[in-house]
């Protein structure tokens, strides 16, 4: 079962990337769209700064993380990089919502 947090994250992330002008406000200012969201720092500044291993980790399902990837542009070396760096450091399974 997904925590609320990766509920959250989960959200944020399709929004972003499946509602109507929310990929621009996100853009203009990831803090303030995420202003009104119940997450705590920690999971807004990894969305905020891209953090795609700790995205993930914290259940964050891998399909959003590519759209959001997608959408931002990320190159995909930088994305594969940052789930490989989560894979060698950890034996736990996350739990995707």
């Amino acid at each position: 079962m997904p925590s609320t947090e990766a509920y959250w994250m989960n959200r944020v992330l399709y929004d972003i990337h499946h509602v109507d002008s929310h990929l621009q406000r996100y853009k203009a200012d990831p803090d303030t769209y995420m202003a009104e969201v119940p997450l705590a720092a920690p999971m807004k500044a990894a969305i905020r700064d891209n953090d795609i291993g700790a995205m993930y980790l914290a259940g964050v399902n891998p399909l959003l993380l590519r759209a959001h990837c997608l959408g931002l542009q990320i190159p995909e070396s930088m994305f594969v990089a940052s789930l490989r760096a989560v894979g060698e450091g950890s034996t736990e399974e996350p739990s995707h919502g």
